[in-house]
């Protein structure tokens, strides 16, 4: 999401590259035994290993960044024209918060932009969408820790005019997991709702004929 907005406009011979800094949750859990012998999920990273600090983790060939280069070539208007692809380079770190993700994306670009075309472009791509904000501050941890949405903003230019920087943010745990599933769940829903009425009319139409 944080790159769809600029896809017709990177530069084919240069990688955008995202930092994305999240809560220790994001690094994922271990299975452990309790004291009862009981199996529980402990955090893979705890906030006092991380002795106040951050710690950088799967710093090449994370899985993010092949699962971004896959959904962001199928978007390109004319995937014919290049065989690689939409390329990314994702470097994660964990934080001594919880939940939270902030990703900083530079991304070079085949033009010269303003700050201001890069947000009309971000606003236009994500109108109508109600769990997306675009805003021309820079998102903080505030604006996604705890909440459901997706977020962005920070928009800035280098003085060149052909790299930008993005900033966007969501909770890991809610609309990176929770309340991903529900929306999946209810576009499921909705297109099965939608395939049993198509299916009704076109049974009432044998029975009419």
């Amino acid at each position: 999401m944080l790159l769809a907005p600029l896809i017709s406009h990177l530069n084919p011979q240069a990688m955008p590259t995202v930092f994305g800094l999240s809560g220790y949750s994001g690094a994922g859990t271990v299975t452990s035994t309790s004291l009862e012998g009981d199996l529980i999920s402990l955090p893979k990273v705890t906030p006092e290993s991380l002795r106040g600090g951050v710690k950088p983790y799967s710093l090449t060939d994370h899985i993010h960044e092949r699962e971004a280069g896959f959904h962001l070539s199928s978007l390109l208007s004319s995937p014919s024209s290049t065989t690689s692809g939409v390329k990314v380079a994702f470097v994660p770190s964990v934080g001594t918060w919880f939940s939270g993700i902030i990703s900083t994306a530079s991304v070079p670009l085949n033009g010269r932009f303003t700050a201001r075309q890069v947000g009309e472009l971000f606003e236009k791509r994500y109108e109508g969408e109600r769990m997306v904000r675009v805003l021309k501050s820079v998102p903080g941890l505030g604006d996604v820790e705890g909440r459901h949405g997706w977020v962005c903003g920070g928009f800035q230019v280098h003085s060149g005019g052909e790299r930008v920087v993005v900033v966007g943010g969501l909770d890991n745990l809610l609309k990176g997991a929770a309340t991903q599933c529900l929306q999946v769940s209810s576009l499921f829903c909705m297109a099965s709702v939608i395939l049993n009425r198509r299916c009704l009319l076109e049974f009432e139409f044998v029975v009419r004929i």
